[in-house]
């Protein structure tokens, strides 16, 4: 059983590090894949990328009950974007490294990923719903970029005082550092 790790605040530089690939199927992997769960539980999240939990490893897990849709329970080793569909929309998005900031961000209506399961397999997903946007999301945290990158700068400036109370809350909690 994995204990949970610290999700990292933003101004962590872990959060902007570009993440290297796993070993599909090897113990490494599935280790992480578990530190992740523990994780995102304890946060209440509904996805959650390694970087956030102070790994540079490619891998995220996503958890989500799309509206009228089964619940959803992903674990993506090594995820890569192969396709987007439909257009960019606009979504009010949160995450746990932002704690209570929400912003709305355009991203595609659909995707379609490559990743390795727990198990080493390769799968393919491809959403157009809820799901597609958590899994940009969580790719992103494994390219070094962060929801905010994909806001307006006249809008940052209206999230600025609670980005620096964020940045703040970090330095006293003496957060980890990347391994």
């Amino acid at each position: 059983m994995s204990a949970s790790r610290p999700v990292l605040r933003f101004g962590n530089r872990c959060l902007r590090e570009v993440c290297q690939a796993l070993v599909p199927g090897s113990g490494e992997a599935a280790a992480v894949l578990d530190d992740l769960w523990a994780s995102l539980d304890a946060g209440d999240g509904v996805g959650l990328a390694a970087p956030q939990i102070g790994i540079l490893g490619r891998a995220l897990v996503v958890r989500a009950r799309p509206a009228g849709g089964r619940a959803v329970r992903l674990e993506m080793v090594n995820p890569v974007i192969t396709g987007t569909s439909g257009p960019d929309t606009p979504f009010e998005e949160g995450c746990l490294s932002f704690p209570d900031l929400y912003l709305p961000v355009e991203r595609p209506a659909g995707v379609t990923v490559a990743y390795c399961d727990r198990q080493g397999r390769k799968q393919t997903l491809h959403d157009e719903d809820l799901v597609a946007r958590i899994v940009q999301h969580e790719i992103d945290h494994l390219d070094g970029r962060l929801f905010i990158d994909h806001v307006p700068r006249w809008r940052m400036l209206t999230a600025w005082p609670r980005l620096s109370l964020i940045r703040l809350g970090r330095l006293w909690k003496r957060e980890a550092d990347c391994r």
